[in-house]
């Protein structure tokens, strides 16, 4: 019997049972600061807006204007079940992890055909492509400067793919195939990557991953010198699970995208070009930061072209978080 292979969907099901790790609404709720404003009475914790409390994950099942698509919130916001997940005591997730970067189980390809992540795809050379309706990227506040994909593992390569890693940054969709993303200064690995390119004047490809195993997403966490140039950070969620991930060949664009995701944007980072922020709202504000005010705009943020989206067929999950939770801080 092969071994249960590690997703999204299955660490759902394993918590589904526990009122205080997952909870899900069929109620219609729009994804325009009302998703936010709903879960932070549920479980947001952090530095959101009062009244709010340690709580369970939230999917909700009913998006307006995305009638195909679920949207979850809050899974990584209490530690407590980040444990429960990993199957670990919460009070030593700390060793744990160091443990899973001391002995890292590389990612493994595979193909197309055994990729959930394909099963639907959508290029941007279709004639109704549009990421406004593909991607149900919630908005907290009326003042974002847009819909922001907030919890998006972000892959790429060195341009000599010598060297692949994964990190998550902020992205605000801009236009029909256009996404805003903030890269902060030495933005460690893949900004180390997207220098190289931009230097060489050549455009990055890039995937962008939505709705995975938290070993991913918090494994794509860690930063020098834990984890230095060359060292790609899909190699501890393989060890916190000890299965390799499993990776598939973009369709658009020469990297590999996480073939359990829910979700994968492919597309280019634009060398040598920016974008404002709050171009589409110019409400001078970008989305509420960790600490609990709104940040800033940013004036100039590097543009990704996206060149498809891919997804799984059966009411794929948008994974977000809302800002400045739990989830957001921790």
């Amino acid at each position: 019997m092969s071994e249960e292979l590690w997703d999204l969907r299955r660490v759902l099901a394993e918590i589904k049972n526990n009122p205080a790790d997952y909870h899900e609404t069929d109620e219609l709720i729009d994804p325009n600061a009302e998703l936010s404003g709903v879960y932070r009475y549920i479980g947001a914790g952090g530095t959101v807006e009062r009244p709010t409390q340690e709580g369970p994950t939230m999917m909700f099942n009913n998006i307006k204007g995305f009638p195909d698509t679920r949207v979850l919130m809050g899974l990584q916001a209490s530690r407590r079940r980040v444990g429960r997940i990993f199957h670990q005591d919460y009070k030593t997730l700390g060793h744990f992890l160091n443990k899973a970067v001391l002995n890292p189980i590389s990612p493994v390809t595979i193909s197309e055909k055994d990729a959930p992540v394909h099963e639907v795809v959508h290029k941007a050379t279709d004639s109704d492509f549009d990421l406004r309706k593909l991607v149900a990227a919630p908005t907290n506040t009326p003042y974002d400067a847009g819909p922001y994909i907030t919890i998006g593992v972000v892959l790429g390569s060195s341009m000599d793919k010598s060297m692949s890693d994964v990190t998550i940054h902020r992205m605000v969709i801009e236009d029909k195939d256009t996404l805003g993303v903030y890269i902060m200064p030495g933005g460690r690995h893949i900004g180390a990557f997207a220098e190289e390119y931009e230097k060489a004047n050549k455009p990055m490809p890039i995937t962008i991953n939505i709705g995975l195993d938290p070993a991913i997403t918090i494994g794509a966490t860690f930063e020098p010198p834990t984890t230095p140039l060359g060292y790609n950070e899909l190699d501890i969620a393989g060890a916190i699970r000890n299965q390799p991930v499993q990776l598939v060949q973009g369709l658009t664009v020469d990297e590999k995208a996480i073939a359990r995701s829910e979700y994968t944007l492919e597309g280019y980072i634009v060398p040598n070009e920016r974008i404002q922020e709050d171009i589409n709202t110019h409400t001078g504000k970008a989305m509420p930061e960790f600490p609990g005010y709104d940040g800033d705009a940013n004036p100039a943020l590097q543009i990704i072209k996206v060149t498809a989206v891919t997804h799984r067929k059966d009411h794929p999950i948008m994974q977000s978080v809302i800002g400045p939770s739990e989830e957001h801080v921790s």
